[in-house]
């Protein structure tokens, strides 16, 4: 479970990169926990490592969007190139 801080910077409009509204983050179950629905704002392929979890995240203009841990999700969001999905 995620402390209220990490939270609070998951939903803060400077780390999500969208707008000045906080974002509501929804985490979908999955089979080891919750996942947090992330979008990569990029035009070009990337696979980046989970930095906490080292699971690899393929994103491409085609598939933007990815369940992601949210443990990783905090430095998938902090990097700017990441947003959460509706």
């Amino acid at each position: 479970m995620l402390s209220p801080r990490v939270k609070n910077r998951l939903m803060s409009s400077r780390l999500s990169g969208i707008n000045s509204h906080p974002t509501q983050i929804r985490f979908m179950p999955g089979k080891r926990g919750y996942h947090l629905k992330v979008e990569y704002l990029g035009r070009l392929e990337i696979a980046i490592t989970g930095r906490f979890t080292g699971r690899i995240y393929r994103f491409n203009p085609l598939q933007p969007i990815q369940q992601v841990d949210p443990r990783d999700a905090y430095y998938l969001l902090a990097s700017r190139r990441f947003g959460v999905a509706p």
